[in-house]
């Protein structure tokens, strides 16, 4: 129940912070789409979809490789700090190095250039801050992380708009991103060295040597998620002008921050399974199902109201000139569906498993890849939403199986049954009450939650079990609140 309650406040920290940040940044967004267009929002989304698989190698998988083992062993923490960031400094030259060489051979314009070089700074101070991070994480601290990464957002966020409202220029409003992560680089140093150990910067050769060979599948897995993400937008800009990579990025925006949930519930469920992993299998086992089975039930609704709301949500947050988009959200919503993903990949990677994972995502970028460079030219924006898509459909079923295999836990077939009942009965109950010309805010956030959450109850998709778990986690919190209250 201690774990429950960590993972459970870790998580809604994070959740509240990027419920926070996700607000703002709708906010951002839709005032710099209108703003730049759908060219300028081209030009970002190749920016940053070239410079975030290369600026990898400035992580090289690192991170994982220290929340692992520092989530066992804290002692190590002042010692992985000081060699991470001699071996992130070394890795950053290589990143500039690359990227460089690669542009040379684009025929981007020089502005666009321009912004990817201002990206490739921002990264590197995102790679030095994933150091102190880390660390946070293998605290199970992530209330540093929330309070520093949703001050990052907030001073973007409102420079950016303090510059669009001066009409400054795209390069600006970039440079400010850049300065943002700065901000946070530093905050998160300060929080390190007072809060959690003072870094000694003494470098061990061995010992980075040995990083350096165990981040390795972390690493080729790292970098193949990225490329996954990026390459069809990438094959895109290659056969289409800046405007319909536009389309493409505003369509996939949406969904990149309805999955920024899992990602957080990964973030506070990993150290978790790596301590679980070396002292107990039943609780890692518990950890897993619960994991697969909360993010399945949130999955699904995503997906449903996302096919259905896609037409009204594009006009809503990015204005007119966007509708194209939402042919394209629908086709990119379908990863949703296969939210419970998140849970195999932090099993996987905390059990020894990156390497089938990283083989996994290797055969998956290869797929995409291919699929994108025969769709594209004919289908342009459509064809790489497509090719987004398809890997998820072939390995999301394999993987699922292979990791209750190798947990020893049957796959929940009745879960998922009743789980996709209950979100064809939001999906009807979505599409009549905007039929009725009932209000989408009205739907989204009070009619389709509500049907979804009585289909759940009526069968029994959720139980006591549950309820029980949260009364407990609500009676401990209650508890120690009334603990330091009585010390104070």
């Amino acid at each position: 129940m201690y774990t429950a309650r960590s993972v459970a406040k870790n998580t809604g920290l994070l959740l509240l912070g990027r419920v926070i940040s996700i607000g703002l940044g709708l906010v951002y967004f839709a005032a710099l789409a209108r703003y730049i267009h759908d060219t300028g929002l081209g030009k970002i989304a190749i920016a940053t979809s070239l410079v975030s698989p290369i600026s990898l190698l400035a992580n090289f998988g690192l991170s994982q490789v220290i929340v692992r083992d520092i989530a066992s062993d804290k002692a190590k923490a002042q010692t992985y700090v000081s060699n991470s960031i001699f071996l992130r400094g070394a890795l950053s030259i290589a990143f500039i190095f690359t990227l460089v060489m690669i542009t040379k051979f684009t025929n981007y314009p020089s502005d666009t250039i321009l912004i990817i070089y201002i990206y490739a700074i921002a990264y590197i101070f995102d790679a030095i801050t994933d150091v102190a991070f880390s660390i946070f994480n293998a605290f199970e601290k992530m209330e540093y992380i929330t309070a520093i990464q949703t001050g990052r957002d907030i001073v973007n966020v409102v420079l950016s708009l303090a510059a669009i409202s001066l009409h400054a220029s795209l390069v600006v409003i970039v440079l400010i991103s850049a300065f943002a992560n700065l901000f946070k680089l530093v905050a998160s140093w300060f929080t390190l060295r007072y809060k959690f150990t003072k870094p000694s910067f003494s470098l061990d050769a061995q010992l980075c040597r040995r990083l350096i060979i165990i981040a390795l599948p972390f690493a080729a897995l790292a970098v193949l998620q990225s490329t996954s993400g990026s390459i069809n937008l990438l094959i895109l800009s290659f056969y289409r002008p800046e405007a319909e990579v536009g389309w493409y990025s505003a369509a996939s925006t949406p969904v990149s921050y309805l999955l920024i949930l899992p990602a957080m519930f990964l973030q506070a469920i990993f150290p978790v399974f790596s301590r679980f992993y070396n002292s107990s299998k039943d609780s890692l086992q518990l950890a897993y199902r619960l994991s697969f089975k909360y993010l399945l039930l949130l999955g699904v609704p995503l997906c449903i109201g996302m096919l259905i709301t896609a037409d009204q949500v594009i006009p809503l947050i990015l204005g007119p000139g966007f509708e194209k988009a939402a042919v394209a959200l629908k086709i990119l919503a379908l990863p949703l569906f296969w939210m419970f993903g998140y849970a195999n990949g932090g099993f996987l990677n905390a059990s020894g498993g990156q390497k089938l994972l990283a083989t996994a995502e290797g055969a998956a970028v290869l797929i995409s890849t291919i699929a994108a460079f025969c769709l594209v030219p004919r289908n342009g924006f459509i064809g790489a939403s497509i090719a987004a898509v398809v890997p998820g459909l072939v390995f999301c079923f394999p993987i699922t199986l292979i990791c209750h295999r190798r947990i020893k836990i049957r796959l929940p077939y009745a879960l998922a049954a009743k789980t996709l009942i209950s979100g064809v009965c939001l999906g009807v109950a979505t599409f009549f009450a905007l039929r009725g010309h009932v209000s989408l805010l009205v739907t989204i956030f009070l009619i389709a939650p509500t049907i979804y959450f009585l289909c759940l109850l009526a069968l029994r998709a959720i139980g006591r079990e549950d309820f029980s778990m949260l009364v407990n986690l609500i009676k401990r919190k209650a508890r120690s609140v009334n603990d330091v209250q009585i010390a104070d």
